[in-house]
């Protein structure tokens, strides 16, 4: 027990305020244990918690937040000030069973007039586990992380730092630090009005697409840079199975006066059409998926499945009959009943939906992380480098088949250039490369799947990548550090702050080559 601090079933403590964070900050320090803190837990998992590793026999410290909630709106100035353990949105997998829309930050905003500009797929996350990762959402037009105007850090020696644009270097060293430099507790952001959002989402074949994907422009259509610099809101999902080759176009703006009509309502009577990520059945998106969930279960397990011994042999050889026609004549034909082309539709052509701010941005918000879980590694390439990007991939799904492109689809959507060190966007607008991976498959995918792109990608001198720190990205320190120019600083201010690293588990002494 730490000063009336016990840790609960799950084994997370629960401060309620920067006094005990300090204590579990301290006592770590003299006891020589690591501590983290818990978000929403959508980071790689390694990335989070604290994990036993070669310097102790037990386990560290791992903290939640979820004490630490309160919100001050300052609605004159448009500003806020929100503890680090808010959450954007509601949780629904939270483990305290306290996250909910009313305590959520951006409830809260939206019910005094504010906002914040953009966000990413997902609210679930909190305050400090999105700064502190460098998440961010589909547009170079508008950035989270453009409003963080404060930060409250609590350092490796109990010190706390109220850091804003003025502090210098710390400032933006702190905005995004992985839980290396301290425990955030409180963040302030700049706001601005809250408004609605309308955009339609289109399917298409590749070559169909209304974006030149793979060139300069050409025939009347943007080329892909362009398309993703001059669009307010967008993402793409890509299917490169070969017979399949569809590409998935979301995209949206902030809806302006002439925007409303009878179907949206006016500003102040709105009728909310939400975007729906899977077709309805019976009313309702979850038989779709949970037929997908169980599809990607089956095909991501098949080797196993085939394996069992209590299946007779006819039926083994019935199973590795359809294993051979499965990624050629099979998987396509499946595909094409979950991603139908426009033209295919019931009613026929784009979804057009239109939302609220913190409805309609996040897209993915509504899918059931337990009935379709997916992980990614997410590479983030200077924008100019986009054409290059996408030759390379459309090359590389084409020779390398089904080995290479799966049964899943690749995201690709865009970031604004950030003035955080460690942002992946540091100093430049980039094109992410989001390569899914479903969650129950067999493997591991940073040994049997992820390596390929990487490699791809990573070897090419023209070509600059950088990771999502919250996702599977390589172990290669030596290459991050030639990528990010302020690195090397970082990690001597992170030094400075957490002497006895113990924010600095074995999995961030790896990738950034922490002695």
């Amino acid at each position: 027990m730490i000063k009336n601090l016990s840790a609960d079933m799950h084994g997370f403590y629960h401060p309620s305020n920067d006094d005990e964070v300090r204590d579990l900050i301290l006592y770590a320090k003299m006891n020589r244990k690591k501590i983290r803190v818990r978000g929403s837990a959508h980071s790689v998992k390694d990335a989070i918690y604290t994990s036993a590793d070669w310097r102790t026999s037990d386990t560290g410290i791992d903290i939640m937040l979820d004490k630490m909630r309160e919100v001050k709106i300052d609605k004159e100035n448009k500003t806020v000030k929100v503890q680090a353990g808010c959450h954007l949105g509601r949780d629904p997998y939270d483990p305290s069973g306290t996250s909910n829309l009313i305590n959520s930050l951006f409830y809260q905003l939206d019910m005094e007039g504010l906002a914040v500009p953009d966000m990413g797929g997902i609210i679930h996350q909190t305050v400090g586990g999105f700064i502190s990762t460098g998440s961010a959402g589909g547009s170079i037009q508008h950035a989270f992380g453009d409003q963080i105007i404060g930060i409250k850090l609590i350092d490796g020696n109990g010190e706390t730092h109220h850091l804003t644009k003025e502090s210098g270097d710390l400032f933006y060293a702190a905005g995004i630090s992985l839980g290396l430099l301290g425990i955030i507790t409180e963040v302030s952001f700049n706001l601005v009005d809250n408004f609605d959002i309308m955009g339609e989402e289109t399917t298409t074949t590749v070559d169909d697409c209304k974006i030149d994907l793979f060139g300069n422009g050409k025939d009347g259509k943007k080329s892909l840079k362009d398309f993703l610099t001059d669009t307010e809101y967008t993402r793409l999902m890509w299917w490169p199975q070969n017979g399949l080759e569809r590409m998935v176009v979301w995209e949206a703006h902030q809806m302006k006066p002439g925007d409303y009509n009878k179907q949206t309502g006016t500003k102040e009577n709105f009728h909310q059409k939400p975007y729906l990520e899977f077709q309805k059945m019976w009313g309702t998106e979850y038989p779709q998926e949970a037929a997908g969930g169980l599809f990607y279960s089956i095909v991501g397990n098949w080797n196993t499945i085939e394996n069992i011994k209590s299946i007779p042999w006819y039926v083994k050889l019935l199973l590795k009959i359809i294993g051979h026609f499965y990624p050629t004549s099979i998987l396509p034909l499946i595909l094409k009943q979950f991603v139908p082309l426009d033209a295919d539709k019931d009613p026929k052509g784009p979804q057009k939906f239109w939302d609220i701010w913190f409805g309609g941005l996040p897209m993915d918000n509504r899918v059931n992380d337990r009935l379709v879980p997916v992980e990614f590694t997410e590479i983030w390439i200077p924008i100019e480098k986009a054409a290059l990007v996408m030759q390379k991939m459309r090359d590389y799904y084409k020779s390398a088949g089904y080995r290479a492109t799966g049964s899943f689809s690749c995201e690709v959507y865009a970031a604004k250039k950030s003035s955080f060190w460690l942002s992946p966007s540091y100093d430049r607008d980039v094109i992410r490369i989001d390569i899914f991976w479903f969650k129950y498959n067999e493997g591991d995918p940073a040994k049997v799947y992820y390596p390929q792109f990487w490699n791809l990608l990573m070897n090419d001198k023209d070509i600059s990548c950088r990771f999502h720190w919250g996702k599977y990205m390589p172990v290669n320190p030596d290459y991050l550090k030639q990528q990010y120019p302020k690195l090397n600083e970082f990690l001597s201010i992170r030094d400075k702050l957490d002497p006895a690293k113990i924010f600095v588990t074995k999995y961030w002494e790896e990738r950034l080559g922490i002695k």
